[in-house]
């Protein structure tokens, strides 16, 4: 390894090192598992450093599943400041697309609020490193009390247009908009990707984005072809077009199977299927989380000095959020400890 590589890693690396200790533990997880009510949860939760400040003036006793879940995702931006605050420019410039995936979330919490009058949770939790590093005014944003002017609030930032382009058709609904944001969000970090990366260091990016984006791709088409019923045109319009290490024939392919099959032949037939294999009797979730979960762990292993670093723990963080999110739902549900330990531990990764 290259000292000049190490000497700009090492400072964020060890940070990242001393945070991934601090994410909870598979005993932990048991003893979650155990807990017999939401409250119980929460109040556990807050006894945890990564979770106690964004979950500290809640009342577990009153807590909606909505602010919950959205305070438990927004802790990831705490710790995307706390890696911040120890990378070079460098990294930091490579941070800047997991910023966006706060930014993106912070709009979709708005739109929700305005276009669901069920909903009524906290948007978000900024504080003022978010709202100086953010690239539009977050307090305008939170306060529109209609779509209109949420538009006109992202005037000049990069999400105007594509957000502005779904307000002009008929009768947007939400999913409209979340999904343009979210394919806006892929092609904008695919197009603009050699902007960010560090010389040297695209095979780390190319590894974690571009995998996510085939397996959610393939995802896409499973989920539609099994629970909707939908034209082949409508699937291609969910379709991120982006192809890493599956050829655009390929996701046409799949896409017109005329059968489960089919489909299924394909994805064996696929770099993912050769590569990792796949098992009939489990959840095509769970399986292509675990795929990540491979690259991202195996691209830390390899190069801990590196953007692989970054990529891993956000992962496990990201991850962790979905354990926990799954483990209320379960508990909510009345589920029995070992019910809830089975859904926890099928949480593999986070597409």
């Amino acid at each position: 390894m290259r000292n000049g590589k190490l000497v700009a890693y090492s400072g964020m690396t060890t940070k990242i090192r001393a945070m991934k200790k601090g994410l909870i533990s598979q005993s932990e997880y048991d003893e979650i598992a155990n807990l017999k009510t939401v409250p119980d949860l929460i109040s556990y939760l807050q006894t945890f450093p990564s979770y106690a400040d964004v979950l500290s003036d809640l009342d577990a006793s009153t807590a909606h599943r909505g602010d919950v879940e959205s305070r438990m995702t927004f802790s990831t931006y705490y710790d995307f400041s706390k890696i911040f605050h120890f990378a070079g420019n460098m990294q930091k410039r490579y941070l800047e697309f997991y910023f966006m995936k706060y930014e993106i979330a912070t709009l979709k919490a708005s739109m929700r609020n305005i276009m669901d009058s069920r909903n009524s949770t906290i948007p978000v939790l900024v504080d003022k490193h978010f709202k100086r590093h953010s690239k539009f005014d977050i307090d305008n944003l939170i306060n529109s009390s209609n779509m209109e002017e949420f538009v006109n609030n992202l005037s000049g930032s990069v999400y105007e247009k594509t957000i502005r382009k779904v307000y002009e058709l008929d009768s947007p609904t939400l999913f409209d908009y979340e999904m343009s944001l979210d394919l806006f969000f892929f092609n904008y970090v695919w197009g603009n990707k050699n902007k960010f990366i560090p010389k040297g260091e695209c095979k780390y990016f190319l590894d974690s984005f571009g995998s996510q984006v085939d397996l959610l791709n393939i995802l896409w088409i499973y989920r539609c072809k099994k629970y909707y019923t939908v034209t082949d045109s409508q699937i291609y319009s969910f379709l991120i077009p982006i192809y890493h290490n599956i050829e655009r024939n390929d996701i046409k392919a799949m896409v017109e199977a005329e059968n489960n099959e089919v489909f299924f032949e394909l994805v064996n037939k696929s770099y993912y299927g050769r590569t990792y294999g796949f098992e009939p009797g489990e959840s095509m979730e769970s399986q292509f989380g675990g795929i990540l979960n491979t690259i991202y762990m195996e691209d830390f292993r390899t190069a801990p000095y590196s953007l692989a670093a970054i990529n891993a723990y956000f992962h496990l963080k990201n991850l962790e959020v979905a354990k926990v999110v799954t483990a209320m739902e379960c508990i909510r549900y009345g589920y029995s400890p070992e019910v809830i330990t089975r859904y926890i531990n099928q949480k593999k990764g986070v597409l």
